[in-house]
């Protein structure tokens, strides 16, 4: 059974989460640190993290890295650790939550849109060389832009508990 709990240990036990998370070393090192951290655990072994920052307006919080063990992904594991995430941010009376993804993975995308957040900008040229991403496709698609989204937090928690997959 997995259990979704806060991460109390040192971040670099969850390296290789961030790392399948961000394909930019210098990236992560650069916000690993920052915020608070859920992991999903089966048994004694985390299987996914997400990690919660503050956002930049009053009333804001952001989803900085969620990863999912490869072999556990589709299961569930990451609509858990978001729909927990919300829940947290409701309890601290937040009004939005805040995820940025790459545009060119269509998967993800999908994800948090099922889980009811909403297209809300997109920043071009964020996954370049010179911030430390490599040239990368996914599923054809060139990496380069990135998109934000967000999940009103004021309304019914309906669209993130209601959700299947």
């Amino acid at each position: 059974m997995v259990a979704v709990e806060w991460f109390e240990g040192p971040r670099e036990e969850l390296a290789g989460l961030f790392e399948l998370a961000d394909d930019s070393p210098v990236a992560v090192r650069g916000y690993r640190e920052l915020g608070r951290v859920l992991v999903a655990r089966d048994g004694g072994t985390v299987v996914g993290h997400l990690q919660l920052i503050a956002g930049e307006c009053a009333g804001e919080a952001e989803v900085k890295s969620l990863a999912v063990r490869e072999d556990r992904q589709g299961a569930g594991v990451g609509r858990m650790l978001v729909e927990r995430a919300a829940e947290v941010c409701r309890e601290e009376r937040r009004s939005t939550l805040l995820v940025a993804t790459a545009a060119a993975d269509t998967r993800v995308l999908g994800f948090y849109q099922r889980l009811g957040f909403r297209l809300l900008r997109v920043e071009r040229d964020v996954f370049t060389p010179q911030a430390g991403y490599p040239a990368t496709e996914v599923d054809g698609i060139p990496l380069r832009d990135q998109v934000w989204l967000s999940l009103d937090l004021r309304g019914s928690a309906r669209a993130a508990t209601t959700v299947s997959g």
